[in-house]
């Protein structure tokens, strides 16, 4: 996942979550087949853990949790 940060359209991301990205996407290159879709059962299970809460993606975090 190798991006031009120096693109207008393109997201800056952190080292730590490019290392992540660089894996995630060596790992999905070097075995397709792990890959499953996301069932409706998993997303009836996840939904009340996240259910009510709102994210601004816009907005910056505070110093303390940047």
């Amino acid at each position: 996942m190798k991006k031009d940060a120096n693109d207008a359209g393109t997201a800056i991301i952190s080292s730590p979550e490019n290392v992540i990205l660089d894996c995630l996407e060596r790992d999905i290159a070097a075995h397709p087949e792990r890959l499953q879709p996301i069932t409706a059962e998993q997303v009836r299970r996840v939904q009340p853990l996240v259910g009510d809460v709102s994210v601004e993606l816009d907005t910056p975090l505070p110093p303390d949790d940047a």
